[in-house]
């Protein structure tokens, strides 16, 4: 009887280290995830949607006269923090970002509103052409299933 008693202290103690590691291995709530611009590649997950906004000559301004521009924008699934590196002057660092504008020399018309894997390089938008803060220049894309 002594030793199934050993055994199952053993095992308690087992259960908890388990637990404990689980949970060490858990994000801190309201941590988000850091990135950092290109060089570095990323992979993110989202859905992709079709988004039309004004362009020139007023961006807005006049929308009578501003021309239309659509862009490819993936939707987090979750927040992340793009962080300036120093490596480009037009970067900054970015808090909270929940969308993307995709760079693709392709359609990728067939994937919108689909959950997607995309991977690629960050930057920083620096035109009035960018309607987000952070795009991305696409090197890959994959259904997430």
């Amino acid at each position: 009887m002594k030793d199934l008693t050993i055994i199952g202290d053993s095992a308690k103690k087992l259960c908890f280290i388990l637990a404990l590691a689980c949970v060490a291995a858990l994000p801190v709530a309201g941590q988000r995830r850091r990135l950092h611009y290109g060089p570095e590649k990323v992979a993110l997950t989202g859905r992709v949607v079709y988004r039309t906004f004004y362009g020139p000559p007023n961006y807005g301004a006049n929308p009578k006269t501003d021309s239309r521009e659509t862009q490819d924008i993936l939707l987090l699934d979750s927040s992340v923090d793009v962080i300036a590196t120093g490596n480009d002057p037009t970067d900054q660092t970015e808090r909270k970002v929940m969308r993307i504008t995709l760079v693709v020399d392709h359609s990728i018309k067939h994937l919108i509103g689909k959950r997607v894997i995309i991977e690629g390089t960050l930057f920083h938008a620096h035109t009035g052409h960018h309607h987000t803060k952070v795009l991305m220049d696409v090197s890959s894309i994959n259904r997430a299933w």
